[in-house]
């Protein structure tokens, strides 16, 4: 991922592992990647969980994706949705 991201291997792995938001930036090249729309890619926000499964006795664990995130997700399609429109209006003035 992080080479057709064009990124170094070790920025990609602080992305998984929440050490930076750069992903941002990348969002658009993400969801061409997974051959994703937007509203695909964000549509079980709220509901996905994530299993483990216990090996040898360890503890496992369910992660659900919180309300606050669905937020910023939706807070970045605006801005994406903000940013297409200038670009419009930048294309009509040429």
């Amino acid at each position: 991922m992080a080479d057709r991201l064009n990124i170094t291997r070790t920025a990609y792995h602080k992305i998984e592992q929440g050490e930076s938001f750069s992903w941002a930036r990348y969002l658009e090249d993400i969801m061409a990647i997974f051959e994703t729309t937007p509203k695909d890619f964000f549509s079980d926000i709220g509901n996905k969980v994530i299993n483990q499964n216990n090996y040898n006795n360890s503890i496992g664990y369910v992660e659900v994706l919180h309300q606050e995130n669905k937020d910023i997700y939706e807070k970045l399609l605006q801005s994406k949705d903000e940013q297409i429109i200038l670009l419009k209006s930048l294309l009509d003035k040429i």
